[in-house]
C-alpha cells in the first residue's frame, strides 16, 4: 500500500508532466488516498484547464488514465476538526497535506509525493518517501 498526493498522481497522467523517478514502483503498488484526494486532482483538473495547459476534451482522456489506476480511497469517516488542526499544527503543514502523512502514518506505507514540503515533514516523521 502506498500513500499517493495529488501532485503525484499528476505527475503520472498529466501530459508535459515530467514522470515521477518512482513510478514504476507506485504504479505496481496499492494506491491509498485520502477522501480529500478526487477533490484536489478535480480542482487542479479544473485549474488547468483554465490556463490553457489542456483542453477540456483532452482532460477527459486525462480523467480516464487515472481512474484507470484505481485509487482506492481510505474510510470516509471523518476524524473531528480538531484532529486535522493537530496534524496540520504538529507537522508544519496544510491540513490537506497533513491528510495524506496522517494516512501513511497511520498504514505504516510509504507517502509518493513530488511535495517538497510534505516530503520533508514525512521524513521527519520516519515516513519512507517515494518522489
Amino acid at each position: 500500500m502506498i500513500v499517493v498526493d495529488c501532485s503525484y498522481a499528476l505527475a503520472m497522467v498529466m501530459p508535459g508532466e515530467t514522470r515521477p523517478a518512482g513510478l514504476a514502483q507506485v504504479a505496481a503498488g496499492r494506491l491509498l488516498v485520502p477522501a480529500i484526494w478526487p477533490f484536489e486532482v478535480a480542482n487542479a483538473f479544473r485549474s488547468a484547464v483554465r490556463r490553457a495547459r489542456i483542453t477540456s476534451e483532452e482532460i477527459l482522456a486525462v480523467c480516464g488514465r487515472i481512474e484507470a489506476l484505481q485509487f482506492e480511497m481510505a474510510g470516509v469517516h471523518d476524524a473531528a476538526v480538531r484532529q486535522h488542526y493537530l496534524a496540520s499544527s504538529s507537522h508544519g503543514l496544510t491540513a490537506y497535506d497533513a491528510a495524506y502523512l496522517e494516512l501513511a502514518l497511520q498504514r505504516r506505507g510509504p507517502l509518493a509525493t513530488l511535495d517538497a514540503s510534505l516530503a520533508r515533514a514525512a521524513a521527519q516523521a520516519g515516513v519512507e518517501v517515494i518522489n
